[in-house]
């Protein structure tokens, strides 16, 4: 992803996090059976992690965390199960922006694959120690499918927010 070394137009930001938000939350709610949602793409931790990416200054730990507890209601697990590896998520990519912005594409891909592995992760350990049956590790083919998504969604976002910018 080309950065601009952190300039960048910042005059629509809630809009576009909002409206990003919904849009993955609607796509993230479309699946109701479970076959189906094992290999859909984890797209509400990806929009955490572009816009902590993307605007560390508005979007951080709150945020990620907020956006845990709607991912909880919509999967209707414990609220606050996935609030935990999210704010974690966040966390890591707040200390260490400035290198993950820097890395290319391909190593971006890796670190996200690795942050959304550990968030979904603790999300399942927080259920298995509150005696949910756990599926084993059939959310890593998810996280897989996110990881390989990232940079298509770096620019489907990117382009979005510059013609957004443009109408508004």
């Amino acid at each position: 992803m080309v950065w601009d070394n952190g300039v960048r137009d910042e005059s629509n930001i809630g809009f576009s996090v909002v409206a990003s938000i919904i849009l993955a939350g609607l796509l993230f709610q479309a699946p109701n059976a479970m076959e189906l949602r094992i290999v859909m793409p984890r797209l509400l931790e990806l929009c955490v992690c572009y816009w902590v990416l993307s605007s560390p200054a508005r979007v951080g730990i709150i945020f990620a965390f907020s956006v845990g507890i709607l991912i909880s209601l919509i999967e209707g697990s414990l609220v606050g199960a996935a609030s935990m590896g999210l704010s974690v998520v966040a966390y890591v990519l707040l200390h260490n922006i400035y290198t993950i912005r820097q890395l290319d594409w391909i190593s971006q891909t890796a670190v996200i694959f690795l942050l959304l592995g550990i968030s979904v992760a603790l999300q399942r350990v927080v259920l298995a120690a509150l005696g949910v049956p756990s599926d084993g590790l059939g959310y890593l083919i998810a996280v897989v499918i996110s990881a390989l998504l990232w940079r298509p969604f770096n620019v489907l976002i990117d382009t979005a927010r510059f013609r957004i910018g443009q109408l508004l």
